[in-house]
């Protein structure tokens, strides 16, 4: 095979069956194919650029003598001496134990660049035997507005989806909405008592907001009330009660004796800190007490229990209302979506899903995979599958708990979209009830065994000294807000360019398009930047650092690509693949691996479930193209004097701008023409 490859996997494959023959002339044995052979990157380029190590080949060597068959730089070496340069090598060479093989440019660059052009958007894809994945995320609630937790779950929902997509898998994008429960009733409650009527037309809001603002409405009214009940001659009997249960004599003797002993010196070690004060018992009460009050006591839970009651029942106006509620909250959900590039094939909503399971715990009894204690209480043995306990799957009054309505909705979406993987994005608080659930679902269904997964993700936070950021409670980290504001630094950075000249005669629906294009780039660059296990600090204006490891970095060098291509006028027309053999510099071949390896990436990212992998190659990408870029004399583009060194270079551009415009796309990042 002399000529040269049509493909990066032909090229691949080229080299591959080099090194086979090599062994095989060698006397090799006992050996598994080319497909096998274990290359990496040398540590040095001026060493060549792809290593093998030659441990694995020990002993397997017939043609070679005693002495030299055990020892790897010797197999190396000999190895080295029977390859010969060719169509896609251009040095062979050893170093050690390694066999390090350099790559011919002329020949690479003319495979590489004219599969990233000719492909387009399906450069790097397509590369697995297609499943049915089923990915799971975002799963808000309706009783308030998303919040930063929400954007990472959405951007990295989303983000895993297209990296699945493009490997080459069939993906099915679900969300279950939770649009029932008390929580819902406390906003239906507060409307019912203090919206006056009110619609988001008539207060100019989104439906979500608003809702969440009743939301909000409801907890303080219910703090309020329960800080008078506390202080009223109930409240005490409730607490003089509440002190003669086990519970209460532990708290009062417990601080009692720290009061005792809290102001003794200590006698040992004066270095030692001193142990942490309990609480005092009535602010143990008042804080432990809260949800009995709501659900025995408290007027506004009593009217909050009684919607859900009715909702149950399905009570016309309580429905009536619900349905309101919900639909303005959902449309405010869409929109946020939206804004955000996201979208669901499928929605499905716990008020039809609620009741899910309570079949399969039926069919679990008479299975044995479940039992029934003497309360009439449903278990599983959790210890069945490596984990301490038991776990509940239907309380002793008949009424389902919340592992039971997932295990009905994945035997349901099972039967209705009959997928291979079923993923659900989900914060790591949830970790323990994936891991049962699990279990559950196999022990159930043999057939399902192993085909679930949770991608868990840490905790997202804002600096300190970022509150205004804050949501109306003061807890989390409003989504919409956060877009906002993201658009408005991207626009400060905007108009701190407008002086410059080609930024010019740019109107304000064109600066508000870039705006929110940049802030969004930053954003989601910098929650996928790391793995989604980390806990990790948004730090909004480090994210829109255009010299750093960023969104928008990656979204001003793909703009870069595009201004080249205008500057030279330059359209298919032009293409000449054959005078890509022009290139020769260490920069070029730079840039040529790294659009290269981005099949590499893709795969990872697949396999992994992380995108961050396609963020770091995005970032190298973009710093491998800015050297030549910025290298105005010794790497002219538009400018080159060499005609056929000029197509070659433009053609780089083309293949990088194609290539920067699929993995911004991966990342849910839209790309710009200009920055």
């Amino acid at each position: 095979m002399n000529e040269v490859s049509e493909s990066i996997q032909d090229y691949s494959s080229a080299i591959r069956s080099t090194v086979w023959d090599a062994l095989l002339a060698l006397g090799g044995h006992d050996l598994e194919g080319p497909s096998t052979l274990n290359f990496g990157p040398t540590p040095n380029p001026q060493m060549g650029d792809l290593a093998l190590p030659c441990f694995v080949f020990r002993g397997k060597l017939a043609a070679l003598d005693d002495k030299a068959r055990n020892n790897p730089a010797a197999i190396a070496a000999r190895l080295a001496a029977q390859i010969q340069p060719n169509a896609w090598l251009e040095a062979v060479g050893s170093a050690g134990p390694y066999l390090n093989l350099t790559y011919r440019l002329s020949s690479l660059a003319q495979v590489v660049v004219r599969e990233a052009i000719e492909r387009g958007a399906a450069f790097g894809g397509a590369q697995v035997e297609p499943q049915h994945v089923v990915i799971e995320f975002s799963a808000p609630n309706t009783n308030k507005p998303q919040h930063l937790g929400h954007v990472r779950n959405n951007v990295l929902g989303e983000s895993v989806s297209r990296c699945l997509a493009h490997w080459g898998h069939r993906v099915t994008r679900v969300n279950l909405v939770n649009d029932r429960g008390i929580h819902i009733c406390k906003s239906m409650l507060a409307y019912q008592l203090w919206g006056d009527g009110c619609s988001p037309e008539s207060l100019g809001q989104k439906g979500d907001h608003l809702v969440g603002d009743f939301y909000v409405m409801f907890e303080k009214r219910f703090r309020e009330e329960y800080d008078l009940w506390q202080q009223s001659a109930d409240g005490d009997a409730a607490f003089a009660n509440w002190s003669q249960t086990p519970e209460g004599r532990k708290a009062v003797e417990g601080y009692e004796k720290w009061r005792a002993t809290k102001d003794v010196e200590p006698a040992v070690d004066a270095k030692k800190k001193p142990g942490r004060a309990p609480q005092e018992p009535r602010a143990q009460f008042v804080s432990g007490y809260r949800d009995e009050y709501f659900n025995a006591v408290s007027p506004l839970g009593t009217q909050a229990r009684a919607l859900l009651v009715g909702w149950e029942a399905n009570e016309p106006s309580i429905r009536a209302l619900w349905s309101q509620l919900n639909g303005w909250v959902l449309e405010g959900f869409n929109q946020t979506y939206a804004r955000l590039g996201v979208r669901f094939d499928k929605v499905y909503y716990e008020s039809q899903t609620y009741t899910l399971g309570k079949e399969l715990v039926q069919q679990g009894l008479e299975r044995g995979v479940f039992y029934k204690d003497e309360t009439g209480a449903v278990f599983f043995d959790t210890e069945s599958i490596g984990l301490p306990g038991t776990k509940v799957v239907q309380r002793s009054d008949g009424t389902s708990v919340y592992i039971t309505q997932d295990l009905g909705t994945a035997l349901m979406r099972h039967a209705e979209l009959g997928y291979e993987r079923m993923i659900y994005v989900v914060a790591n608080e949830q970790d323990y009830h994936f891991k049962v659930l699990f279990g559950v679902l196999g022990a159930l269904e043999k057939e399902l065994e192993g085909r679930f997964e949770h991608l868990s993700y840490g905790m997202v936070t804002l600096p300190r000294g970022m509150g205004k950021m804050k949501s109306r409670e003061g807890t989390a980290v409003d989504a919409d807000e956060l877009l906002d504001e993201m658009k408005q630094l991207a626009r400060k950075e905007i108009e701190a360019k407008l002086v410059l000249e080609h930024y010019t005669g740019i109107d304000e629906v064109e600066i508000g398009r870039r705006a929110e294009a940049i802030g969004q780039a930053a954003l989601k660059y910098y929650l996928l930047d790391v793995s989604p296990a980390s806990t990790m600090v948004f730090d909004p204006e480090k994210s829109l650092d255009f010299a750093g490891r960023t969104g928008a970095y990656c979204l001003y060098a793909y703009a870069r690509t595009r201004s080249l291509l205008r500057k030279s006028g330059w359209d298919d027309s032009q293409r000449d693949f054959a005078a890509l053999a022009m290139l020769r510099t260490e920069e070029e071949k730079r840039v040529v691996k790294e659009l290269m390896a981005f099949h590499e990436a893709v795969r990872w990212a697949g396999e992994s479930r992380d995108p961050s992998r396609i963020a770091e190659y995005l970032f190298n990408l973009c710093k491998s193209f800015a050297f030549i870029f910025t290298d105005k004399k010794g790497h002219p583009i538009i400018s080159c004097d060499d005609p056929t060194l000029r197509k070659a270079r433009i053609q780089l551009v083309e293949a990088l701008g194609v290539v920067l415009a699929i993995g911004l796309d991966l990342l849910g990042i839209e790309t710009l023409e200009e920055m």
